[in-house]
């Protein structure tokens, strides 16, 4: 994290307030942590070693001039090639060689995930985030000074309590999320992938402005073919192993982790520790790694675990997972990935390999089998039963504030088809609430989280097909299915068993009538942030009965209530919010 505060004064002193905030980040780094500045700028680091050296001092020296780069995440190749996945690329020392790399060579010139604070001898703090925003960074601009951090609860107190800003309730409760580029606090904000900024004496000027969501992915660097997917494949996972520590791979049993399970095996890697969460009632996850069907024997050696998830369990993990996001979720996977993140820290992982953006780059959720009939990209999201929910419990002004944030958070048609601007948006709004879940619940147990699928040039070559090319003849993901057809045949027809809890199937006699009691239980709560009492009991009463409409709010609620337990309720509506200088 970093601090440059508007001036001295009482409150106001950046390495204290480091020394302090650092402290809530300490899961984040469990082999050490510092900080470097003085009364007016300040830069904190809390390090999980995967490839640093042991003595390397944290933050990251950079010669002897007095510049400090803290630093976190992976950078695996560096050079011409780096983005397209050719071999006319380098990988450079890990730690202070990553972290100088990304600096001098930008992110355009870069494969990997990271988040730099490269702090000068004149107090001045360089920030940079990676394109596809696969490390987290969040930015609280406030009167009183600037801070960055990779998670939102250590900004909360720098500056003074930060309020829940009232529009981002509509959004979660339409949208599951928020889309108009904030945070769920009124002066915290994400850094936009791909974005450069200097921070000095309390403000902000933007260096490099991050561009369209896929910026990045760059010209492929393969054919759009079979034998080209399986190459960027192959290549994208070499780059992850790149590592000093154990390394791990998490198996759903779905298509995109038995692809990276299989070039793991066709390497002959023989000493492996493979986790998976299987829940009660959906088919997904695995028991055993023979039921993958890989291939050769390698895999023979390999080290499985898996944990049961039931409903019970959903109902127990809402509270912790919002406590480690920071925010409510609408993903039921969330408990369920804490439950992996566990699993991976007993089985002594530290680096762990995921499936993560396969199905945005690739085109994978079952949802997006009606894109191609899909008229306007605005009702794939709002549906209107859920935005007649939304009114009811929050109003027709703010359902349609919502509606209007959606409308301007869309890309441009631009004569497209639906599809095709669906696409654009979900890299932007459902890719990164994915990659936070992973990053934020795997470092609260001390792991890392890589990404195979975007890296290596695979951004790229998914983009150069269009969506009706990954999707057709009621199959997702068609490109990377056929690509690996021989090997995996099962999975040229088998349907997407969705990594998420089946709630509406478990929600039946007393997890539903213990879902509704909490929920009528945080009433105040709720009306606290604008929900109208009635119709909030009129939601009940339908999850009641069973409604599926209804009880599709059921998690983001139970979510919501569990964070405003932990957060408070004090809301700052939209004419009260004030405007920082940057």
């Amino acid at each position: 994290m970093s601090l440059a505060p508007r001036g001295a004064g009482p409150g106001r002193d950046a390495a204290r307030l480091a020394r302090s905030v650092v402290l809530r980040l300490a899961h984040r780094g469990p082999d050490g942590h510092g900080v470097v500045g003085d009364a007016l700028s300040a830069a904190a680091m809390c390090r999980l070693r995967v490839r640093s050296r042991p003595a390397d001092p944290v933050p990251f020296p950079d010669g002897s001039d007095g510049t400090h780069h803290a630093y976190n995440g992976e950078v695996y190749a560096t050079g011409p090639g780096a983005r397209s996945g050719a071999f006319d690329a380098t990988v450079p020392r890990g730690g202070p060689d990553e972290a100088r790399a990304v600096h001098d060579q930008g992110c355009h010139a870069l494969d990997g995930m990271y988040a730099l604070v490269r702090r000068s001898p004149d107090g001045t703090l360089e920030i940079t985030r990676d394109p596809l925003g696969i490390k987290p960074l969040y930015l609280r601009r406030h009167r009183d000074g600037v801070a960055v951090a990779s998670e939102i609860p250590a900004l909360l107190d720098v500056f003074g309590p930060a309020r829940i800003r009232a529009a981002a309730v509509a959004q979660f409760l339409l949208l599951g999320r928020v889309v108009d580029g904030g945070s769920w606090y009124e002066d915290i904000e994400p850094v936009p992938p791909g974005t450069r900024l200097l921070l000095k004496e309390g403000r902000t000027q933007t260096v490099r402005a991050a561009a369209a969501p896929l910026a990045g992915t760059g010209t492929p660097g393969w054919p759009a073919t079979p034998d080209g997917i399986r190459a960027a494949v192959s290549r994208a996972v070499d780059r992850v192993l790149v590592s000093d520590r154990p390394l791990g791979l998490a198996l759903s049993g779905g298509l995109d982790s038995t692809v990276v399970a299989l070039e793991l095996a066709r390497r002959g890697i023989d000493d492996l520790a493979t986790v998976s969460v299987v829940p009660e009632g959906n088919g997904d996850g695995v028991r055993r790694v023979a039921d993958l069907s890989l291939p050769g024997a390698a895999w023979r050696g390999w080290r499985h675990r898996w944990t049961g998830f039931g409903p019970a369990d959903l109902l127990a993990g809402v509270a912790g997972a919002a406590a480690v996001l920071g925010e409510p979720t609408a993903m039921t996977s969330v408990p369920m990935y804490a439950a992996l993140a566990r699993l991976a820290r007993e089985e002594g992982i530290v680096v762990l390999l995921l499936g993560e953006g396969a199905d945005e780059v690739f085109g994978g959720y079952r949802s997006y089998l009606g894109l191609p009939d899909l008229a306007d990209a605005e009702e794939f999201y709002a549906t209107p039963h859920r935005t007649a929910l939304v009114r009811a419990l929050l109003g027709e002004e703010a359902a349609a504030v919502a509606r209007d944030a959606l409308r301007a958070a869309l890309p441009e048609a631009k004569g497209r088809p639906a599809a095709e601007v669906v696409r654009d948006f979900e890299y932007a709004h459902s890719l990164e609430p994915l990659l936070r879940r992973a990053d934020h619940l795997l470092m609260a147990e001390g792991v890392e989280g890589r990404t195979p699928f975007l890296h290596g040039g695979l951004p790229a070559l998914g983009r150069s097909y269009p969506m009706a090319g990954l999707i057709r003849g009621g199959q997702t993901k068609v490109p990377l299915r056929e690509a690996y057809a021989r090997e995996l045949p099962r999975w040229r027809t088998e349907v997407k068993k969705p990594f998420r809890a089946p709630v509406a199937d478990w929600l039946t006699d007393g997890h539903r009538t213990a879902a509704t009691d909490r929920l009528a239980g945080q009433e105040a709560l709720f009306t606290a942030v604008g929900l109208r009492l009635d119709a909030l009991r009129e939601v009940l009463r339908q999850v009641a009965d069973g409604d599926p409409g209804a009880t599709g709010l059921v998690f983001p609620l139970l979510s919501l209530g569990a964070w405003l337990e932990q957060a408070g309720t004090e809301v700052a509506r939209p004419q009260n919010e004030e405007t920082v200088p940057s």
